[in-house]
């Protein structure tokens, strides 16, 4: 998928700036910010919701996973009618499967999973719509520490073992750099840097960049 040109305004507020940036196939992109960089909007922007200029090119079909998975699911509905709402009754165990949670869990109601396993159902549920991309916005924010590298873990299998395309956003560049193949940064609404993970982690060409990773000491360990 290539996104060319894309820009995103509210009123006279440039959200996102000329941004053109491409999703190789089977790779994941990984977008870095801070909070009010553009990187949510942007994502919203190539799922369609919210108005934009520029162009959205090579996506069949792009599915997307919101960063509190408790607001994103139908507390009236049970994991099995979830899942199935995208994919069908007939998915619902092969999704679960995937996503790395017991059959038993499919008649639960939200309230009665826990974060992680929220993020997962939701996560299923995205995959039941058979997306040519998968957009993360923030997916492991709102969990624990603990929970959170096993989400991540999740998300690296799932590209390996369905050759996925994902766009994975988060503030956190330790986190980009352990899921993503390319790293993307934005500052202020442009598209500051990108390039191979271990190139833009390793040697950053622009000052925000190596700011973003002075505040994340444990990378140069």
């Amino acid at each position: 998928m290539i996104i060319k040109n894309l820009s995103v305004r509210f009123g006279r507020f440039t959200a996102v700036d000329d941004v053109t940036l491409e999703i190789p196939d089977g790779q994941v992109v990984g977008l870095v910010g801070e909070s009010g960089s553009g990187k949510s909007s942007l994502a919203r922007a190539v799922c369609g919701l919210v108005p934009h200029t520029g162009t959205v090119e090579g996506a069949r079909r792009v599915q997307m996973v919101f960063q509190d998975p408790y607001a994103s699911l139908d507390p009236r509905m049970t994991v099995a009618q979830t899942i199935a709402e995208g994919a069908g009754p007939g998915e619902v165990g092969r999704l679960l499967q995937l996503v790395r949670l017991p059959a038993e869990l499919a008649g639960r109601y939200p309230r009665e999973l826990s974060g992680g396993q929220r993020q997962r159902v939701a996560i299923a549920r995205a995959l039941g719509g058979d997306p040519g991309l998968l957009v993360a916005d923030e997916i492991t924010s709102a969990l624990d520490v603990s929970v959170q590298a096993a989400v991540l873990n999740l998300v690296r299998g799932l590209r390996d073992e369905l050759g996925l395309s994902m766009l994975f956003i988060s503030h956190n560049l330790a986190v980009v750099r352990y899921v993503a193949d390319v790293v993307a940064v934005m500052h202020r609404g442009r598209l500051v840097e990108s390039g191979p993970a271990e190139q833009v982690v390793g040697e950053p060409a622009h000052e925000y960049t190596r700011a973003l990773l002075a505040a994340v000491p444990r990378l140069r360990a």
